[in-house]
């Protein structure tokens, strides 16, 4: 089955790249730790009737770990489709 408009992808994987998806996946990481920091006071609040949210507290733990996750996960990607790209160039060679 062809597609009727096939997406096109031209881009090098070069160091723009590398910070475009680092960028995202930072951003990423961190919405879902603050959405599991929500989920995880609402089962709280559930179980024992307590409401305790400090943002503050809550936006730094998940800044920290977007940004540490974010980032290894963005290099982890880069790197993955880096080698892909090296592998279709020899191939090619050949």
């Amino acid at each position: 089955m062809k597609l009727i408009n096939p997406v096109r992808n031209n881009q090098d994987i070069n160091l723009k790249t590398l910070i475009t998806l680092i960028i995202r996946c930072i951003i990423c990481v961190f919405f879902m730790a603050i959405f599991g920091c929500l989920l995880g006071r609402l089962i709280v609040f559930l179980k024992a009737n307590i409401l305790f949210f400090d943002w503050g507290k809550d936006i730094f733990y998940s800044l920290k770990v977007g940004a540490l996750a974010g980032t290894l996960s963005g290099i982890g990607i880069w790197v993955k489709a880096w080698l892909k790209e090296k592998k279709d160039k020899k191939n090619l060679s050949k």
